[in-house]
């Protein structure tokens, strides 16, 4: 454990060299300019554009962010050769993986709450109001936000960081469109297509699992226990690309 932190506290620094948190600054002018300009409109209206857009803008800034960070780390290393330094010395290749995701991570949570108080401002400056509902969205956006960078590392240690992106980039598209209760309106126009879309239905995760948009902007109240489902959800989905990325890492010829 105290390698994997060590890895983890040197990417962590690493990544905050990497100017991330300049996305803060844009996500923040961006907010505070359309809460002002959203003043045509009434409160009612504006609070639930200020949700609507201030929750989709945090979800794909942390694609963006787990693609360009999680997605390029492992390829600068391999490609500039730092990597070795970790590599041959005697400790498991996963340790370096699950160092460099928990640092990664970690520095994700700390851009992720900022945008997030930069979200409860703007959304007071609209006159609306923080609720619980908020709270378990901005959860669930940020186990949404480790699973895409977990599999952005799995792309990683397969392809080079161009390639690894670009997949990331389809996994999120792909794992939004991913409901398997749209596959039985396909069954009789395109049946031969419905055993293919059931297969990437059990290979790709929902995604939509994570979002609860729609209940914040409307209000509407979110099932008991749902958000602990989807907690679970997200941990498996979590561990399974990190597994399968350590297999291949171990294997991987340096």
């Amino acid at each position: 454990m105290k390698t994997i932190f060590a890895i983890a506290g040197n990417t962590f620094k690493e990544t905050i060299r990497n100017k991330v948190l300049y996305n803060i600054l844009l996500f923040a002018g961006i907010i505070i300019a359309l809460s002002i300009s959203f003043g045509q409109f009434s409160v009612f209206a504006r609070v639930q554009v200020m949700n609507d857009f201030g929750l989709a803008t945090m979800s794909i800034s942390g694609l963006l962010l787990a693609v360009f960070v999680g997605s390029a780390m492992l390829g600068k290393e391999i490609s500039g050769r730092t990597i070795y330094l970790m590599a041959t010395k005697p400790i498991p290749r996963w340790n370096i993986l699950v160092g460099k995701f928990i640092g990664v991570y970690t520095t994700l949570l700390l851009n992720f709450l900022i945008m997030s108080v930069f979200f409860a401002i703007s959304l007071k400056l609209s006159e609306g109001e923080l609720t619980i509902m908020h709270g378990q969205a901005l959860l669930l956006l940020f186990v949404e936000l480790g699973v895409i960078l977990a599999t952005s590392l799995f792309f990683s240690v397969l392809s080079s960081p161009t390639l690894a992106s670009i997949f990331t980039i389809g996994f999120y598209i792909g794992g939004h469109f991913n409901d398997l209760g749209g596959i039985g309106s396909l069954e009789k126009s395109a049946f031969f297509l419905t055993p293919i879309l059931k297969v990437i239905n059990v290979v790709i995760p929902n995604l939509e699992h994570f979002n609860v948009r729609s209940a914040v902007v409307f209000n509407e109240s979110i099932p008991a226990g749902y958000v602990g489902y989807a907690l679970i959800y997200g941990a498996i989905f979590i561990l399974i690309p990190l597994i399968l990325a350590g297999v291949f890492f171990e294997k991987k010829d340096l």
